[in-house]
């Protein structure tokens, strides 16, 4: 993929046992990486004659519009050189409106897109759909909980996986049963790349997790085709705003790295609702904090080697 440039910084490398409890986002570093591959933006337009069905009106950060143009200058910013958009909208038009917006841009590489997945017309809007490029995979996302047991949703994800498209799964709510949930789907479907959003929907309270929790993330993690982003670390915190302390997250991050290791973490940061917590400088430098800890090959593939394996994306 053409377009992207290399970010000159000055990477400082830090034993892997290292914890950073007397350091700041703002005083840490920015990646020093070949690629940096924001996974996970959300861009939406308030104004538009039917509004949107997330965010809710009553969301004094994020009920306005957020559009490219200004995400791409507070990104590029801080480094990044290409973006996955995640639909946000369970409208399936929306799609297309999201596409539209980036039309003609190279920093925005791909579309997570949604199709309600209990749809039987499934197979023929994912054909419509895929003809753009772009259109990479879906994130499951209706306005009812989602059986992923039922034939139909396995049959349509069966359709994804034959096509190599990818399939986001958002676990937020659903604690230890939602790792369980994707563990059993992702024995299912074991050829369809699933990516887990959010840290698996974790509630980060800065207090090591559970041992139940670190047993079903271990089960979790066998599947070869799952990943997981190390993304929405603000918004999982129990604490708001949230903690700048990249300390405060380590005791969630350890495990998932333990467990998942060097090629299936994922970045992401969930904008724009980092806002709530900080900068979106200071997310990437939180991350960026433990990851490059783990050394420059750890960094290479959490920013963006695992991007393109996990969204099929074609990136020199």
């Amino acid at each position: 993929m053409h377009g992207f440039r290399t970010l000159v910084a000055v990477l400082v490398l830090v034993p892997a046992t290292t914890t950073f409890a007397e350091e700041k986002p703002g005083d840490l570093p920015l990646p020093n990486v070949h690629h940096l591959i924001d996974t996970h933006i959300h861009l939406f337009d308030t104004r538009r004659p039917n509004g949107v069905p997330w965010p809710p009106a009553d969301d004094k950060v994020l009920y306005k519009p957020h559009l490219p143009e200004e995400y791409s200058r507070i990104a590029k910013s801080a480094g990044v050189t290409g973006v996955v958009i995640v639909e946000a909208s369970d409208r399936l038009e929306d799609n297309k409106w999201v596409l539209d917006q980036v039309a003609g841009d190279p920093f925005y590489v791909a579309l997570v897109g949604n199709i309600d997945p209990n749809r039987k017309d499934f197979g023929k809007l994912l054909k419509r759909l895929r003809k753009d490029k772009r259109f990479v995979g879906i994130r499951a996302r209706t306005s009812t909980p989602i059986d992923y047991t039922h034939p139909q949703v396995l049959a349509n994800f069966r359709l994804l996986e034959l096509a190599g498209l990818s399939l986001d799964i958002l676990a937020n709510g659903k604690g230890i049963e939602g790792v369980k949930e994707v563990d059993v789907l992702a024995a299912s479907v074991p050829q369809l790349r699933i990516v887990v959003d959010h840290v698996l929907g974790y509630d980060i309270d800065g207090k090591p997790p559970g041992k139940e929790w670190i047993d079903a993330v271990a089960s979790l993690a066998k599947h070869p085709n799952v990943y997981c982003k190390v993304s929405g670390l603000y918004q999982r915190c129990t604490q708001q705003p949230a903690p700048q302390d990249p300390a405060h997250y380590q005791t969630v991050l350890d495990p998932l790295w333990q467990h998942f290791g060097s090629e299936r973490l994922i970045y992401g940061s969930n904008w724009p609702c980092t806002k709530k917590s900080g900068d979106y400088a200071s997310f990437v430098r939180l991350v960026n904090a433990y990851f490059s800890a783990k050394g420059q090959d750890a960094s290479e593939r959490y920013f963006w080697k695992n991007a393109a394996t996990a969204y099929g994306l074609s990136l020199d």
